[in-house]
């Protein structure tokens, strides 16, 4: 009985034994699927990692924004394993414009299958956070949404573009069939990949932005040139006397070679017009005319300003600075008032002009320079040569070819047409039309002293239509600083001295438009704004003969 008892409990104890065998073989099994399934994650998430780092690679290996754009889609498109990919962007607006759409082969995809679930895409634009859907037909939220059944849709993944915490854009992509490749914990990963497109297109649009504005200025920068050197050829600058003329045809004769040039001429004559007009009509033109005013500065910031400096060659220096002649290089300098060019300066401008070379403030260093000088005065030179105001070499060294522009007072014949463009030209600026100079404003003109010269006429026909009112025509009273030269004559005699040189400038412009068209009557009167048949009376009126046949 004992013997029998016995050996029951031995079968039991190897009942039990076996029970936890088979429990432990059970576990091990169980944990050996479960380490699989975590290797077989493991592995799946270091490859979705290695793709975003070959993206992200690929990403940043172009700025042209459309090449960006579509190089996100197709990634989003191979990490999500979905069948579509749309990029949208904020529009000036703020809202959300589609910017590109890419299937699976990535091909464009059409306007008619451009239909998405924008509850998912405003969610995600509102709250900057992704969504992640892998079954939308068990999501309540988003299930009975009609693009989602018509769409027959399945997977959706949704990611926010975010710069500096503002969403400047999503990324969606989606799928008609359930996605084994995306999980929801493969966000963070997808999450890090949208972070990475919204720099790399914020990166795109700063540099397609950045060439644009070269662009634009490189082509405003042509335009200017080429409106500056119209604007001062010395044939477009507003001057009709015979004085002006030859001022005109000495420019154009010295205007071709490096000749040094000193202007001399009251204060409004109009000497850097001259100075701009020789430049422009060199071959120096494409580069740039610097202007100075020797008059402006003192002493020791005008050689600063001429020739630089080296850091820390006077207090406030902070840094080396290229002068004036060094931003010149290839160009002209233009030197206003050189009369007022302290002695000891003058020096260094001497050997500047003769070596062609320029040392900065505080350096030992010489700089050759390549500029054309063109200098002006409205001082006598001469006079100062004497009181030892300024030096004598200098002077011979400038003074290669003079030009003197005479006050308007001793150019009369220059009076109405300045006036006239002015007229226009301000007219044109204040909005006002059909505005005339009266005959009396006119005389008043003419017998003006004119001490300002050109600039005063041109500020003082300013001044009159900026207080004019809605008055069409200027009259004396609208001028009432002007300066008589001279008493007044009897007003029979003004009438007909005003007759006479409207006359005379009247068949001058005619001969003018003539010449200028080779004597081809219907170009001349075109240019003229007149009538053939007007064109023939004047001729005759006037005995003009074609002196070319």
């Amino acid at each position: 009985m004992k013997e029998k008892r016995e050996e029951k409990m031995q079968d039991f104890f190897t009942g039990v034994e076996n029970d936890l065998r088979r429990i432990e073989e059970s576990d091990a099994v169980t944990r050996s699927r479960d380490l699989g399934e975590r290797l077989a994650n493991s592995e799946r998430r270091l490859e979705k990692l290695e793709r975003l780092t070959s993206v992200t690679r690929s990403m940043n290996s172009t700025l042209n924004l459309n090449e960006l754009l579509a190089k996100i889609v197709d990634s989003i498109i191979a990490l999500a394993d979905t069948d579509r990919g749309f990029l949208m962007l904020r529009g000036r607006s703020g809202e959300l414009e589609f910017r590109i759409a890419r299937d699976r082969r990535e091909r464009p995809l059409g306007e008619t299958d451009f239909e998405v679930s924008t509850s998912i895409i405003d969610e995600v634009a509102e709250k900057g956070e992704p969504l992640f859907i892998s079954d939308l037909n068990k999501n309540s939220r988003f299930k009975d949404q009609k693009s989602v059944l018509d769409l027959q849709l399945k997977t959706a993944v949704c990611l926010p573009l975010k710069v500096e915490d503002r969403v400047v854009g999503v990324i969606y992509t989606d799928a008609s069939r359930l996605s084994v490749e995306i999980a929801e914990e493969d966000m963070p990963i997808l999450g890090a990949f949208a972070a990475q497109a919204a720099i790399a297109i914020e990166n795109a649009r700063l540099h397609g932005e950045l060439v644009l504005s070269r662009e634009r200025l490189a082509r405003e920068n042509q335009e200017l040139k080429a409106e500056l050197s119209e604007k001062y050829e010395f044939s477009g600058i507003i001057g009709k006397s015979r004085q002006m003329q030859e001022i005109f045809g000495t420019v154009g004769k010295i205007a071709p070679f490096e000749t040094t040039v000193l202007i001399h001429g009251e204060t409004g004559t109009g000497k850097e017009l001259i100075a701009r007009a020789i430049h422009f009509n060199s071959p120096r033109k494409t580069k740039q005319l610097v202007t100075i005013n020797c008059g402006a500065m003192p002493a020791e910031l005008l050689e600063s300003e001429l020739f630089g400096h080296k850091k820390g060659s006077f207090s406030g220096a902070t840094s080396d600075k290229a002068g004036l002649f060094e931003t010149a290089n290839g160009g002209t300098l233009f030197l206003d008032e050189i009369g007022d060019m302290p002695t000891g300066l003058q020096v260094k401008l001497l050997r500047a002009l003769q070596e062609g070379e320029i040392r900065r403030v505080g350096e030992n260093v010489s700089r050759s320079v390549d500029v054309r000088v063109i200098a002006a005065t409205n001082r006598d030179l001469a006079g100062d040569i004497k009181s030892g105001r300024f030096r004598q070499d200098l002077f011979y060294r400038l003074n290669v070819v003079p030009i003197t522009i005479p006050p308007l007072r001793e150019r009369k014949d220059d009076i109405l047409p300045l006036a006239l463009h002015f007229l226009e030209k301000y007219s044109a600026k204040m909005g006002k039309d059909a505005i005339e100079i009266s005959p009396a404003a006119l005389r008043l003109m003419l017998s003006g002293s004119w001490p300002g010269n050109v600039r005063e006429l041109e500020n003082m026909i300013e001044r009159a239509l900026a207080t004019c009112g809605d008055s069409k025509r200027l009259t004396p009273e609208h001028f009432p600083q002007i300066e008589a030269q001279e008493p007044a004559r009897d007003e029979s005699q003004i009438e007909k001295s005003l007759k006479d040189k409207l006359r005379v400038m009247e068949k001058r412009f005619i001969l003018d438009a003539l010449e200028r068209n080779e004597w081809k009557i219907t170009r001349a009167a075109e240019s003229l704004e007149v009538t053939r048949q007007h064109l023939h009376n004047k001729i005759r009126q006037y005995g003009l003969n074609n002196h070319r046949k």
